[in-house]
């Protein structure tokens, strides 16, 4: 191939050298295609193109799909889906519409349990953070968070980790404090050994079939406890019971032999 240069000078090009160079840096970026594979689920799609091109350009090693629908996501080829490690479901959170978005998180729980799940959204009661948890959510991104943390949150997950902003713990501890009597009695916070020992997994946040394990009880047995220190504690869920026990580990609470 012959070019002119600046000076009108012809200049002959080899294409087999750009070739050869061109099929290195393919092969050289081959393993990057074994990067994390995240699926976005946005049903707005300046905002979902945006998200992704920027979690890209920040994260070379993020291979992102895009869905409007956890239907389309779906209804998506095997071939296509079956690497994706983390979805990311974005949402307009209300109350109006909480008991669909929790209705997506069960389903594509059930139907991919190995998926890391991550919300993002602006949800402000903390029971729905912890409705959505429960329903199959690892990790709660709030818009408010920088899109470093958000990537981090993401790598969380796709670790198996589960992600929750230490400002919205730090708010639902408040709220738990402010909403219990200034003091217990004596006898509330006595916990038998058995006892102790679940707290102690709560607290490292083991799941119940782990504690089962690890205890050597039934798993039933695991929840009657759970709930027999939730009464105690006076808290309304397990996320509750580690946040008291990890803000103030142990103040007050003894042990019956």
């Amino acid at each position: 191939m012959t070019i002119l240069s600046n000076n009108d000078q012809p200049i002959t090009t080899d294409l087999a050298l750009y070739s050869a160079v061109a099929n290195t840096n393919h092969i050289g970026s081959a393993p990057a295609r074994e990067g994390m594979e995240i699926a976005i689920i946005d049903d707005r799609p300046l905002m979902c193109d945006c998200f992704a091109r920027s979690l890209e350009l920040i994260e070379p090693s993020f291979r992102i799909q895009r869905y409007p629908t956890v239907e389309a996501f779906d209804a998506a080829s095997p071939e296509e889906t079956d690497r994706v490690s983390t979805v990311l479901l974005c949402v307009m959170w209300s109350n109006s519409h909480a008991d669909y978005h929790l209705a997506r998180i069960a389903h594509l729980k059930a139907t991919r349990p190995s998926l890391g799940i991550v919300m993002l959204s602006d949800i402000e009661n903390f029971d729905d953070i912890v409705k959505a948890v429960e329903s199959g959510t690892r990790g709660y991104i709030p818009t408010s968070v920088s899109l470093q943390v958000a990537a981090k949150a993401i790598q969380l997950v796709a670790a198996g980790g589960t992600f929750i902003p230490p400002s919205v713990l730090f708010s639902s501890g408040q709220a738990i404090k402010d909403s219990q009597p200034a003091k217990q009695p004596q006898g509330d916070n006595v916990f038998t050994s058995r006892q102790m020992s679940v707290i102690e997994a709560l607290r490292r946040g083991k799941a119940n079939k782990v504690i089962a394990y690890e205890l050597n009880m039934c798993e039933s047995t695991v929840k009657v406890h759970i709930r027999n220190v939730m009464k105690k504690l006076r808290a309304r869920n397990r996320t509750e019971v580690a946040y008291i026990l990890n803000t103030t580990p142990y103040d007050g609470v003894t042990m019956r032999n």
